[in-house]
Formats: structure tokens, C-alpha cells, sequence
């Protein structure tokens, strides 16, 4: 998640409170926004984040999500977490629908 060259309905507050909350269970994971908040014409909607890692498990994905509530407050977030998103069957939904 590249904070400043994102055109996305978060603060760079926002942003870089996810990146911390994630980053520091698996720094080398690779974060993805997607859904309502990728558009700038609507408005609301609840945070939704893939997560590309291998290294975090069930018990970190309680953490991280403990930490968002912490950071961002009582806001709906969609954490999906996998180590290989070409098998995971929303990403290759995701990939469909972007075609």
C-alpha cells in the first residue's frame, strides 16, 4: 500500500495505521485495498484489505484486528489474509470481475 500515490477514500493517517497494524506481524507483507473505499465517487462503506503473507496465522489476524479497533475505532474492516492469492478463490474472483 503506497500511501502517496493512492487515490483511495482513507486519510494518510488512516492508511498508515493500517500499514503499522499490519507491517509490524509481517513486514514483508503486501497490503491491497479494494472495494468501495478505491472509489472516490462514493461514499461510506466499510475498509476492505487483502493481505499477501505467509506468515501470519490466525492469532495475528486477532491481533492486527484488535490493533485496527484500537487505531481507527469501531469501523467495519474486511481482513482477508492468504499466503497465495493464484489459488484463493476471492482474489481469483477479484481478478475475474476486473476484466
Amino acid at each position: 500500500m503506497r500511501s502517496s500515490s493512492l487515490k483511495v477514500r482513507l486519510t494518510k493517517e488512516e492508511i498508515e495505521k493500517i500499514k503499522t497494524a499490519i507491517l509490524s506481524v509481517d513486514p514483508e507483507a503486501e497490503i491491497v485495498l479494494f472495494g468501495s473505499r478505491t472509489d472516490l465517487n462514493k461514499k461510506g462503506g466499510d475498509i476492505d484489505l487483502l493481505v499477501v503473507s505467509s506468515k501470519i496465522d490466525y492469532k495475528d489476524r486477532r491481533k492486527i484486528r484488535v490493533n485496527l479497533f484500537k487505531e481507527l475505532g469501531d469501523r467495519k474492516i474486511d481482513l482477508i489474509v492468504t499466503s497465495n492469492p493464484s489459488i484463493n478463490v476471492f482474489t481469483k474472483y477479484s481478478t475475474l470481475k476486473k476484466t
